[in-house]
């Protein structure tokens, strides 16, 4: 009896390997920071914001990929610009996942909430670049209805900057609470979602 030859890779399947291993070091690292601040609770208290800001950009590793086979159902065919521009934002998450919580080398020098606003802040930037980036994927395919991506991922992304940029730690308070219910927001009205479809 013959045995069936594996059926080839699809190009799709095969140019998302980079993106693969990118989204994978990213989840690991955002999930082995969070794991280490928690075990090491007794001797650095921890803080709700960067933890807030872990689980978002966790949401948008995980909503990434969700996003990327929509756009493959929509793109005829791949372009260097388009991978490009994928590979980008790739990039852009796994920064933003990588420099929210301090390494174990840093963890007795200061809290997680010092390390964060000294240090960690910069991984809201990234975030805001990110989002901004799925607006020029967004007129790469424009339909009026990316108007609302535009809205949303517009208006989070200042609000990021601001959260970034504000020196007053109850202003930053305000604006990360804002920013979590722009993630409820954007998650149940337009991001794509688990069933990969575009909630518009």
């Amino acid at each position: 009896m013959r045995s069936r030859r594996p059926s080839p890779l699809s190009g799709f399947e095969i140019i998302t390997i980079t993106f693969s291993f990118i989204l994978g070091l990213g989840v690991a690292q955002v999930l082995r920071s969070v794991a280490f601040v928690v075990r090491e609770k007794q001797d650095h208290p921890l803080h709700w914001i960067p933890f807030s800001v872990a689980a978002m950009v966790l949401f948008f590793q995980v909503q990434f990929w969700f996003g990327l086979v929509v756009v493959d159902s929509i793109m005829k065919q791949w372009t260097w610009p388009a991978y490009s521009l994928m590979l980008v934002l790739a990039m852009l998450i796994f920064l933003s996942g990588a420099t929210i919580l301090p390494p174990p080398s840093l963890m007795g020098e200061r809290s997680v909430i010092e390390d964060f606003e000294t240090r960690g802040r910069v991984s809201l930037l990234f975030l805001a670049l990110y989002l901004l980036g799925w607006i020029g994927v967004a007129m790469m395919f424009w339909t009026p209805a990316f108007w609302h991506l535009v809205a949303v991922n517009g208006s989070m992304a200042v609000v990021l900057y601001l959260a970034y940029a504000s020196r007053h730690s109850r202003i930053r308070a305000l604006l990360h609470l804002v920013l979590l219910v722009m993630t409820f927001y954007g998650m149940l009205t337009v991001w794509t979602t688990p069933n990969l479809q575009n909630p518009f």
